[in-house]
């Protein structure tokens, strides 16, 4: 099972990343919108709570939500499955491409804006799903 977590993270952290690089290269706010769905470039440097937290605490705070994930699947809280696994890969990849975000432009990018829903992206929409995959997986 470690190996398709860490297979379903990396592909999460390399789309979550690309798509923000390519929202980045676009030279204006506005890229594209429809009745109810837009994608514009908004870069948080503040409004979660969590961005009260430094980097180094991030960073624990992924490695231990990581640890964890691996404790609860050990003690058998968590099945250990395809959908397990898939929610994993998915909330570390999410979470990791945020916290890579805050490490190397020093702000979170958002580009996805569907109707009043706040903006986000992938790896926002990746997190999500992920805890929804683990919901479905516990015992």
């Amino acid at each position: 099972m470690l190996i398709e977590v860490t297979v379903i993270t990396v592909a999460v952290i390399a789309v979550d990343q690309l798509s923000k690089s390519f929202i980045m290269s676009r030279p204006s706010a506005q890229i594209w919108k429809a009745r109810f769905l837009s994608i514009r470039k908004v870069l948080r440097r503040r409004g979660a709570p969590i961005f009260i937290v430094g980097t180094y605490q991030l960073m624990a705070l992924w490695a231990a939500s990581t640890a964890i994930a691996v404790l609860l699947i050990e003690e058998g809280v968590i099945a250990e499955n395809t959908t397990t696994a898939a929610g994993l890969g998915a909330t570390l990849g999410g979470a990791a491409g945020n916290l890579l975000d805050r490490l190397w432009r020093g702000a979170i990018v958002d580009f996805v804006s569907i109707g009043r829903w706040p903006l986000f992206n992938l790896a926002d929409a990746a997190i999500v799903l992920g805890i929804g995959l683990l919901l479905l997986s516990l015992r």
